[in-house]
């Protein structure tokens, strides 16, 4: 019940925070093709499903241009993209509210990213709110209840997907832009 009040009343604090922006109008199939910066939001439990999927955008974005975003310090994504740049959330680094502190979101904002994907199948408010405050083009992420908020590009799960099912179907709506433009 508690946790319940918090998160909604971090909802709040969030919907409050962002409504003042204004979406621009873009085109999907030319500002995916032409993303040169990735920021990807890694769920909070790893598995080997969302690590296939790094490797993925690696095969489309140089290492250097690839931030990743985990909860707690995840040395198999450091040496899996050993020159992309790897930022670890601390759980203290997250408020009672669920939202993130400044710090992280400042580490984030260091860098201008073109496109920011949330692994995360359920809806997580901080990591919804980071991809939201990267201010990316095109921000990818599940959907579900208040995801419109945070995401412009939203994949539908089929309810029975699970895990891989899910991400591989992330991949193949990204793919369709990617090959829009031979990348």
């Amino acid at each position: 019940m508690l946790e319940s009040l918090r998160r909604s009343i971090g909802m709040g604090i969030a919907r409050f925070h962002f409504r003042a922006s204004r979406e621009k109008v873009i085109s999907f199939t030319h500002a995916i093709p032409s993303a040169g910066s990735l920021l990807v939001i890694m769920p909070a439990a790893g598995d080997a499903d969302d690590t296939k999927t790094l490797l993925t955008f690696r095969d489309h974005f140089e290492e250097g241009k690839i931030t990743v975003l985990t909860s707690g310090r995840r040395p198999a994504i450091e040496r899996l993209l050993p020159r992309s740049r790897v930022i670890a959330i601390e759980p203290g680094e997250i408020s009672a509210f669920f939202l993130p502190h400044r710090a992280p979101i400042e580490k984030i904002r260091a860098r201008e990213y073109d496109l920011a994907v949330d692994l995360n199948l359920d809806f997580l408010l901080p990591s919804a709110y980071i991809c939201r405050e990267s201010n990316a083009r095109v921000r990818v992420g599940f959907s579900g209840p208040h995801a419109d908020i945070f995401y412009n590009f939203q994949v539908r799960l089929d309810p029975a997907s699970q895990g891989g099912r899910a991400y591989e179907r992330l991949v193949s709506c990204l793919h369709m832009f990617f090959a829009q433009e031979g990348v």
